[in-house]
């Protein structure tokens, strides 16, 4: 018994910094520009679950009748987790993961495809998956900066005015934060 408490003391001091916050604050996706949040919580030297949180700022939509329209903001909410193949203790690190991709906005769409017809705002909403690697850099023991990239499927894209199909999604960013 006391070998099994000495090896759950020295693995939890092995892992002392058992969570990180990390802001996003520029990154793309086949939306638009980002921002975000995440957190994420190491379960092991070789696993974490992240929870990232992205606003996305959409472009103005051009149309071909000259309209210009802004589309509000987006929000994306990507849950997942991490494998880290070497260990987290490196000061360089490599991990893929999984995600699950769950987006939500408004939209503007065409209600037909005349010319002078009318834009209309709609709900968007849309369910995917993710694979994503990272590249983690520990500046200090507390201190990392990061860059992501993923790519996806997104199984639900639908709103009112346009029925579901099966597209792609990409994601990109850089982040940094704080281990703790």
């Amino acid at each position: 018994m006391k070998k099994l408490f000495f090896c759950l003391l020295i693995s939890t001091g092995l892992m002392a910094q058992s969570n990180a916050i990390r802001f996003s604050p520029i990154g793309v996706n086949e939306i638009g520009a980002t921002v975000g949040l995440t957190y994420e919580r190491f379960l092991s030297q070789k696993l974490s679950l992240v929870f990232p949180l992205d606003v996305v700022f959409r472009q103005h939509d051009n149309y071909w009748n000259g309209d210009q329209l802004s589309s509000p903001a987006y929000f994306y909410f990507t849950p997942g987790f991490k494998f880290y193949p070497a260990s987290v203790d490196r000061p360089v690190k490599y991990a893929i993961g999984a995600n699950a991709v769950i987006g939500a906005g408004q939209r503007y769409y065409s209600v037909d495809n005349h010319y002078n017809s009318p834009y209309l705002k709609a709900n968007n909403t849309r369910l995917g998956i993710m694979v994503t690697n990272y590249v983690n850099f520990d500046i200090t023991s507390r201190f990392t900066m990061g860059i992501n990239f993923g790519l996806g499927l997104l199984y639900v894209d639908q709103s009112k005015y346009k029925n579901n199909d099966l597209n792609g999604t990409v994601q990109l960013g850089t982040n940094f934060g704080f281990k703790f």
